[in-house]
């Protein structure tokens, strides 16, 4: 059988170390790359950040839009609607009818117009009511009866 033998170690003397104070004041060979490195890390969070809330007011606002205009189209019909009741609201039949049934108002049997006088009743008007009037020509007018 076969036994190891003792075999002994050497280890070589430690250097000696300098104080800790001298091993902190060594400058280290990149102070600032933490520094660097969480400032980056925090400007793509914020740029991230940034980019999904302009995102989000993008789609609101678009919500927004498709809303008011599926409102403006439900006014435009509903305006619609109001020009065709305005119209039948003025329509001359229906004011007849509530004139005669309604207020007991009658339909004349003679309808008189008045029509632009011919040049030579102006003279004779003229003559009777005054020079100043024919002058005037206030009296242009007369009343003819037409059906």
């Amino acid at each position: 059988m076969l036994v190891n033998r003792k075999q002994e170690w050497v280890q070589p003397p430690e250097p000696e170390r300098a104080p800790l104070a001298v091993a902190i004041a060594q400058p280290r060979p990149y102070p600032s790359l933490r520094k660097q490195f969480l400032q980056l890390v925090l400007l793509a969070a914020a740029l991230a950040m940034l980019i999904t809330m302009h995102s989000a007011v993008m789609v609101r606002t678009g919500y927004d839009l498709v809303e008011m205009k599926a409102q403006a189209a439900t006014m435009e019909r509903e305006n619609e609607l109001l020009r065709l009741e305005i119209a039948k609201l003025k329509s001359p039949q229906r004011i007849q009818q509530i004139a005669t049934k309604q207020l007991g108002m009658v339909t004349p049997q003679n309808t008189y117009y008045a029509t632009a006088a011919p040049s030579s009743a102006v003279k004779v008007a003229g003559e009777k009511s005054g020079k100043v009037v024919g002058m005037l020509g206030l009296n242009k007018a007369e009343a003819s009866k037409r059906r």
